[in-house]
């Protein structure tokens, strides 16, 4: 795990103090992150059998 990467977007992206992203667990972070992304357009979503035509 890349802490520097971590810190940078949970400092950069999502604005939280270096002293809360290290608080949270790794499966906290990237729950935010994952939602950060889906509400900024950012991710696309995945293709499965119910979006097809």
């Amino acid at each position: 795990m890349n802490v520097a990467r971590l810190l940078y977007i949970g400092c950069r992206a999502l604005h939280f103090s270096e002293r809360d992203v290290m608080g949270m667990t790794p499966r906290k972070f990237f729950l935010i992150f994952d939602e950060h992304l889906e509400m900024n357009g950012l991710k696309k979503e995945s293709a499965g059998i119910d979006g097809l035509p």
